[in-house]
């Protein structure tokens, strides 16, 4: 017959495998492996930089705050982990990983922020329901399960959300809209998403005016769709809601400005203002 206290041992040893067994779960849930998780560049062109310095093939993104930025006519294609998704990430955009975990039940948690720029994702269907991978903006949050989109996100923080594949759930100010394919929304810091509408590629833009403010400076006054984003010599513009552009800019040595309208889904078009246009 077993002793007071070893019984009491017994029952101590029983009661902290029970605490054990519900407690290591609750702190896995969302537990880091950076060793585990990445965010890999894989093709390169023109200046791309990682963590400041030049991006090579092969470089991973594993740990929040870790980014990739790229230069004018410049690009980059990403992959996360094995293949969950590829991010084909234009000129003048910045991808930054905010969270990639891992759940005890398997689940992957990926958060990736683009602050500025456009990028498209091609993710493969999520197979276990706890997974999740979001983009975010500066303006709001887009969850994905598999599916292809893109996202453009201007200087003002301006996002336009174009689905070409299945579908996304794009959230802010406590409202989220659902965009299937062939959809659009576009959310502005500080506001709900608008309704899904029918995606319009429209990449033309209206010059409205263009005026001689002194030797160095000119005012452009233009309108574009407001879904995409407008880019003057390698610059991005502010638009309104309307798409309406209505700012001041540097006069070239050459007189000639080179205009850039690109969708959410990476499409684009060119566009040349000769001198012979500036009064």
């Amino acid at each position: 017959m077993k002793s007071l206290p070893q019984i009491f041992r017994l029952v101590a040893l029983l009661f902290v495998g029970i605490l054990l067994t519900f407690s290591i779960p609750l702190l896995a849930r969302d537990i880091q492996l950076p060793a585990s998780r990445s965010v890999e560049i894989r093709q390169i062109r023109g200046t791309v930089t990682y963590q400041g310095r030049p991006a090579r093939v092969g470089d991973r993104l594993t740990s929040p705050g870790q980014q990739i930025v790229t230069g004018r006519q410049s690009s980059a294609v990403l992959t996360v982990d094995t293949g969950i998704a590829t991010i084909n990430v234009a000129e003048l955009t910045t991808i930054q990983v905010q969270n990639l975990s891992m759940a005890a039940n398997g689940g992957r948690i990926t958060r990736l922020s683009v602050p500025r720029g456009q990028a498209r994702i091609q993710a493969r269907p999520l197979t276990n329901s706890n997974s999740r991978l979001e983009i975010s903006s500066p303006a709001g949050v887009t969850g994905v399960r598999g599916t292809e989109f893109g996202v453009g996100v201007g200087p003002n923080g301006k996002t336009g959300v174009s689905t070409l594949e299945g579908a996304v759930a794009t959230t802010a100010k406590g409202r989220t809209v659902t965009v299937n394919s062939g959809y659009s929304s576009l959310v502005f810091p500080g506001e709900p998403p608008t309704s899904p509408k029918l995606t319009q590629e429209n990449l033309k833009y209206e010059l409205i005016s263009l005026s001689a403010i002194d030797r160095n400076r000119a005012r452009l006054i233009c309108t574009v769709e407001p879904l995409n984003l407008i880019f003057l010599n390698d610059q991005p513009l502010e638009m309104d809601r309307t798409g309406r552009v209505d700012t001041v800019v540097p006069r070239p040595a050459n007189a000639e400005y080179r205009v850039v309208v690109r969708s959410p889904l990476g499409k684009e078009e060119l566009h040349m203002i000769g001198a012979d246009l500036l009064k």
